[in-house]
């Protein structure tokens, strides 16, 4: 089945770079990258090295490692900003390295390298401590310096990050469980079974409704106050990523390159699925004027709210990484592509895109 397939083939890129030798620009090329942006820079994780890029023309603000790549690390997860001026990056390589930059000089911070899994999963800040998941299927705790605070064993390998309402935390896992964690008493409260391995994010709407997308080829809507399935959706194929939630209605894709929109309420089909031309893997980028997704296929597409297609624009590679908006750009990290980073205006334009020295 493609689904399977496909799984396979990403397990074993993964595996590739983090055994192999390879030189920074071959594993700048062939990597699975995680992307986020501010206002005036985009935060590339590819590889072995992570970019600080302006998104005024694509150059380089600075580069982490300065000198050279280390081998010993490979960066899969978003890097992520925190309140207190903080970059975080958590790497998949043998260092089992968890990093804070200076985000405006690309420093390094601290580093924590004693889990007994690697990092997969983007870290979340929530106050004064930051919760980092960990393929060893433990939820570890930071305080804001990087001093270890504790880690605690939930199930499954976790490759998602968090999320939180201000009491919970909500982490899906590989062991097919919805965890709620309790932050005050630092333990699972409770956990909810889904019908597959779920390797994205949950969303939360604003009844207090989880929802996940897993490898049981299904949308689930978890009540959070009674821990029971309210709905679920089948989808054609497995959901890889996060959904994306816009008012009353849920948006995802699946690896057999379908796109949906899903009543938020009650689980109904309210329209779709409209077929691009190949796999989606990453979670949808829901702006106020349309939604774009990106597909295995190299193709960037933005659909309008009520599903009709308003432009599609070739990049080139394969589009795994969700797309991330970046003050007025929409920015796409391809795969297998000499440009690493691609940056489109509104209308599906390419603006600029950012490709590595050798």
């Amino acid at each position: 089945m493609k689904s399977k397939k496909l799984l396979v083939i990403m397990m074993a890129v993964m595996l590739s770079i983090l055994l192999s030798g390879c030189s920074a620009s071959a594993m700048n090329a062939n990597s699975w990258s995680g992307l986020s942006a501010d206002t005036e820079k985009a935060y590339l994780a590819n590889g072995s090295l992570v970019y600080a890029i302006s998104l005024d023309n694509g150059s380089v603000v600075w580069q982490y490692p300065a000198d050279k790549a280390d081998t010993k690390e490979a960066y899969f997860a978003a890097p992520v900003l925190t309140e207190d001026g903080q970059l975080l990056l958590a790497s998949a390589g043998t260092a089992h390295s968890l990093v804070s930059l200076n985000p405006v000089t690309g420093v390094m911070n601290w580093s924590f390298g004693d889990s007994d899994g690697i990092w997969i999963a983007s870290p979340i800040a929530v106050d004064e401590t930051i919760y980092a998941p960990n393929t060893d299927g433990k939820l570890y705790a930071f305080d804001l310096n990087g001093n270890f605070l504790w880690a605690k064993h939930l199930g499954g390998p976790l490759w998602s990050q968090p999320l939180v309402d201000g009491d919970f935390l909500y982490i899906n896992s590989l062991d097919h469980n919805l965890y709620a964690f309790d932050i005050a008493k630092e333990d699972v409260a409770w956990a909810a079974k889904l019908s597959g391995a779920a390797p994205g994010s949950p969303l939360l709407g604003a009844d207090g409704t989880l929802y996940s997308g897993s490898f049981g080829a299904k949308v689930e809507a978890v009540n959070s106050a009674t821990h029971s399935t309210k709905w679920d959706f089948a989808t054609a194929g497995w959901v890889w990523d996060a959904l994306a939630l816009d008012g009353e209605s849920l948006y995802v894709g699946d690896l057999d390159g379908n796109f949906y929109a899903i009543d938020a309420a009650n689980g109904d089909l309210i329209w779709g699925p409209v077929k691009p031309n190949g796999t989606i893997l990453g979670a949808p980028l829901v702006t106020d004027d349309f939604i774009v997704i990106g597909t295995e296929s190299g193709t960037a597409y933005a659909y309008e709210h009520d599903g009709s297609t308003l432009w599609q624009q070739v990049i080139g590679g394969q589009l795994y990484s969700a797309p991330v908006q970046g003050g007025e750009l929409i920015l796409f990290s391809p795969m297998e592509n000499d440009s690493i980073l691609v940056a489109l205006d509104n209308e599906g334009k390419q603006v600029w895109q950012f490709t590595p020295e050798n």
